[in-house]
């Protein structure tokens, strides 16, 4: 299952990421209101995330992760990402947009994107995603492309920035194939 290099949208480009986005995946990686929900520190130095970029591109090769960076067309400027793994009958999805772009339905468009594509996969059962109890933006986001919540999942993940214990976390899912009675 080789996914797209790219997806292009009515107002986005998906891509592959390349070592040159450190810059502008820094920029938004390191605003503390964008990492706060997430599940590593905010960045204070470009070098692991250069590291980081490189890395993605063995993680596509075998097929563990695949990462696109999120562009407004006709830009080519990364404004956010949008991951997926996929491990056997499932794939686990995750999304993160840059602040100024929060509040335009970028995240639901370039997520649901890649929602679209797994869903074509016929080996594919199941698209899921969690996120933080307290995060409803990106539990809208979720609801909008079809998810429905399934439950809560306690002391799930340390949020860095929120604080040093577990946090709950909502769990979401699609069947993307129905069961044969």
């Amino acid at each position: 299952m080789r996914p797209p290099e790219t997806f292009d949208t009515p107002r986005l480009r998906l891509r592959r990421p390349l070592v040159s986005d450190a810059e502008a995946i820094y920029e938004y990686g390191s605003d503390p209101e964008v990492a706060r929900y997430a599940d590593w520190p905010v960045r204070a130095d470009i070098g692991p995330l250069v590291e980081s970029l490189k890395a993605r591109a063995a993680t596509w090769e075998t097929g563990d992760e695949y990462s696109w960076v999120v562009t407004v067309r006709p830009a080519d400027r990364a404004v956010g990402g949008v991951t997926c793994r996929v491990a056997g009958h499932s794939a686990e999805l995750g999304y993160l947009l840059h602040r100024e772009y929060w509040g335009w339905g970028y995240a639901t468009e370039a997520a649901g994107a890649v929602v679209e594509w797994l869903s074509s996969r016929s080996s594919l059962y199941r698209i899921w995603a969690t996120c933080d109890a307290e995060n409803a933006a990106s539990a809208r986001v979720l609801e909008k492309l079809g998810f429905e919540r399934e439950g809560v999942l306690r002391r799930y993940a340390v949020r860095p920035q929120l604080g040093p214990e577990p946090r709950d976390a909502l769990m979401y899912g699609i069947e993307v194939r129905k069961k044969t009675e």
